[in-house]
């Protein structure tokens, strides 16, 4: 876990990797072990809804055929799960206890626009071929983190995609920093592979 101040606002980091079950142990910690008074993760407005209130939502979570390839590797870490195992936790918890949950990233809307707008169809044809790519190479399996960056790398490869992970990080380092002038103790949840952009673009 990561600590950092922004102004009188102090905020505790947790990078996850995304999918993998024993992550959730990490949000039940830090949760146990501290007092916050709101938690922001990396997830939109729609998304922490609806996990929110899965439990009446009929039918089973979408995923896209990157997403499904990425879970198939990750079992080699340990049991996976979908929606992300960590995310849900820290939900559930903050139902539970009153903790205000924040969005860090895009609502739907604005993630589809730029998702339009920046990935062009030539890359979303591509996709597929990076598929294949993807369960011919040989990633680094050393540890989970390896993994996650260098398939990270893999699917930024596509300079829409590149820009999206960019432009992602960019807007979630805007909404730390603005939760910084309403909040005194924060937790924050995001995922490994986006930290290091976030946090540069925070200027920490």
């Amino acid at each position: 876990m990561k600590s950092f101040k922004i102004g009188d606002c102090e905020f505790d980091l947790i990078p996850i990797i995304k999918g993998l079950v024993s992550e959730k142990d990490k949000v039940i910690q830090a949760l146990d072990s501290k007092t916050y008074d709101a938690t922001a993760v990396a997830l939109g407005a729609e998304d922490i809804t609806a996990i929110s209130k899965r439990d009446e939502i009929e039918g089973e979570f979408e995923s896209s055929d990157l997403d499904t390839v990425y879970s198939g590797l990750l079992t080699q870490f340990g049991n996976i799960d979908m929606p992300d195992p960590a995310f849900t936790t820290l939900i559930d918890i903050c139902k539970d206890r009153d903790i205000p949950v924040i969005p860090l990233d895009m609502t739907d809307e604005e993630y589809t626009q730029l998702y339009c707008e920046t990935v062009s169809t030539v890359e979303f044809l591509r996709e597929k071929r990076l598929i294949k790519k993807a369960l011919k190479n040989k990633f680094d399996t050393s540890s989970p983190e390896s993994f996650v960056t260098e398939w990270d790398a893999l699917v930024n490869h596509l300079g829409g995609y590149a820009k999206m992970s960019k432009y992602r990080e960019e807007y979630m380092a805007g909404q730390i920093k603005d939760i910084a002038n309403y909040r005194k103790n924060v937790l924050l949840l995001i995922e490994y592979e986006r930290v290091s952009g976030v946090m540069g673009s925070v200027g920490e």
